[in-house]
């Protein structure tokens, strides 16, 4: 039964086959009981014709015997075998069992053959018993002939059985019949009843498929006031609540988001406001950086990826000391391999929230070379994630625009010409390629920030 329901049916097939196979075995099992019923009935009515019969010859014949009347008893035997059609015989014997009358004249004056065979019925008026006599299968009734307590003689009829046999065959038709319409009738009403209860169930699946798919305020029509469209408005119910959850959700997801990106803004501008030369810094890579990914069709998760790695690429100079992030002359070269940690100190920090990892490739990476010349691992080409080497580009133009202390700012179109010069060196080709087209398309209508101006 677990293999039957486990199968990849619908619960229409389900139930269809279920009813079917109940509808089947009760007809099956009525028509067998009914059949036994109606045999049995038949057997009953046979016997009782029979005996009646010979009840009914026992009285005259017991007259005729004892006025020795043979013309009498010749008569009743002729009488009875004539009107009965399926009498095969009929015998009147005396005490001794010398047959006295018979149906056939010849055998007057035998003593009747007693052969032995099944009793059926026995009675203190009658005796049924079946027997094979000259070749004919017959029920035979022998009914004994009193007279004043004494027996002086029986009344032997012999019916056919092949009449009964006939007449159960008949019966068995009209049942068979019945058995078939009734099952056809049962098949008919069990599609008709299958299709009533799955309809509302298969618009429950489909409902719930709609859900489960995200489509909201899924409401599904009630169509009764039974379990099913009880089941069917708690669905309803359901639907709506989910409904207003998710909404919920999405705002508070959204409002988390909101202020998720908010803080690593705050957390960026207060790194950079360690330097006032740098203010603004991060937010002037992360535009310069989006530009770069649209021009490269980046869906809108990756941009905001991008977006949070540019504002999160200098938190490692969050360790280092602010005489040097804030010398005014020339650095050093160990105060330049302190600098050159910023991107390990980064990671170092990132990797304590999981949350943080997708930005690890950016903020380590953004200071390697495309020819392997960079730090802190050497790179190069490929091995430098597409983020990190956006973020290179974006970077170092700010840097180049930006005055410090030792040094005026360039100018954008100088800038871009060390891009040009460090293409495939310092940065990928294909992107700064990309950047330079961008550059040169919001030079031209002014929208790309000087060092030092608000985004």
């Amino acid at each position: 039964m677990t293999w039957f329901w486990n199968r990849p049916w619908g619960i229409g097939l389900k139930m269809t086959l279920v009813t079917l196979i109940l509808i089947a075995a009760t007809t099956f099992g009525s028509a067998v009981v009914v059949t036994s019923i109606m045999n049995d009935f038949l057997l009953d009515s046979l016997i009782k014709r029979g005996s009646s019969v010979a009840l009914s010859a026992a009285t005259p014949a017991g007259f005729s015997i004892l006025s020795e009347n043979q013309l009498a008893l010749d008569n009743l035997v002729s009488k009875i075998t004539e009107s009965q059609s399926d009498v095969a015989y009929m015998s009147i014997v005396d005490h001794n069992g010398v047959i006295l009358a018979h149906n056939r004249l010849s055998a007057v004056g035998e003593a009747f053959a007693d052969i032995k065979g099944p009793m059926v019925r026995r009675t203190d008026n009658f005796q049924t018993k079946k027997i094979k006599r000259d070749g004919v299968a017959c029920y035979e009734f022998k009914t004994p002939i009193r007279f004043a307590e004494n027996r002086v003689g029986d009344v032997i009829i012999g019916l056919k059985a092949d009449v009964l046999a006939s007449a159960r065959q008949a019966a068995r038709r009209k049942i068979g019949l019945i058995a078939i319409l009734t099952l056809g009738f049962g098949v008919a009403g069990t599609l008709v009843l299958s299709s009533f209860f799955t309809a509302p169930v298969k618009r429950l699946a489909a409902g719930v498929s709609r859900v489960k798919s995200g489509k909201r305020g899924v409401e599904i029509k009630v169509t009764s006031r039974d379990e099913l469209g009880e089941l069917t408005r708690n669905f309803n119910e359901m639907s709506k609540m989910l409904q207003a959850q998710q909404q919920s959700l999405e705002s508070y997801a959204q409002n988390l988001e909101e202020s998720y990106t908010s803080m690593v803004r705050i957390l960026a501008a207060a790194l950079d406001a360690r330097d006032q030369y740098t203010l603004g810094h991060s937010a002037r890579v992360a535009w310069l950086s989006l530009q770069m990914g649209k021009k490269l069709g980046l869906d809108r998760e990756a941009l905001k990826e991008l977006e949070m790695a540019c504002f999160l690429h200098d938190i490692g100079k969050i360790k280092i000391p602010d005489r040097i992030l804030a010398k005014t002359e020339p650095l050093t070269k160990e105060e330049y391999a302190i600098i050159q940690q910023h991107p390990v100190h980064g990671a170092d920090i990132l990797r304590l929230s999981a949350s943080l990892h997708k930005y690890l490739p950016a903020v380590l990476q953004h200071h390697e070379w495309y020819n392997g010349n960079g730090y802190p691992y050497g790179l190069k080409g490929e091995q430098i994630h597409l983020h990190a080497r956006i973020v290179a580009i974006a970077d170092c133009f700010d840097a180049m625009t930006t005055s410090r202390p030792y040094r005026t700012g360039r100018s954008r179109k100088d800038a871009a010409r060390e891009i040009k010069n460090y293409r495939g060196i310092q940065f990928c080709p294909h992107l700064a390629d990309i950047f330079l087209e961008a550059l040169n398309e919001f030079d031209e209508v002014g929208e790309i920030p000087f060092a030092g101006e608000a985004i």
